[in-house]
Formats: structure tokens, C-alpha cells, sequence
């Protein structure tokens, strides 16, 4: 379990969760990244950006 930093709510994890990984809150609908593994903590995934084939 880890906590969402947009709404606080605890977010279940698998075991084989990774660091980099994208999760979805299910409270909140934000969507997540791993940020580290041990502790579990999660940020807020940036956002897509076009490279327009760059």
C-alpha cells in the first residue's frame, strides 16, 4: 500500500510493483507513478508530451 499524494487515499500495490510504474487512484482517478520501492511512494505521473518525431 502506498498513498496517493492527491487525496491522501491508501493505494493497494502488487508484489511485483516496480519503480517507473503508472497506477491509477481509485479514488481520486489520478494517475501515479512509482517513484520508489522501499518505502513504497507514489507521485503524480507527468504529463505526455508530442516530440512530433523528434
Amino acid at each position: 500500500m502506498a498513498e496517493c499524494p492527491v487525496c491522501g487515499t491508501e493505494v493497494p500495490l502488487g508484489a511485483g510493483t516496480v519503480r517507473g510504474e503508472l497506477i491509477e487512484c481509485g479514488d481520486c482517478g489520478s494517475e501515479l507513478e512509482v517513484l520508489t520501492t522501499d518505502p513504497m511512494t507514489l507521485g503524480e505521473a507527468p504529463e505526455a508530451e508530442e516530440d512530433w518525431g523528434e
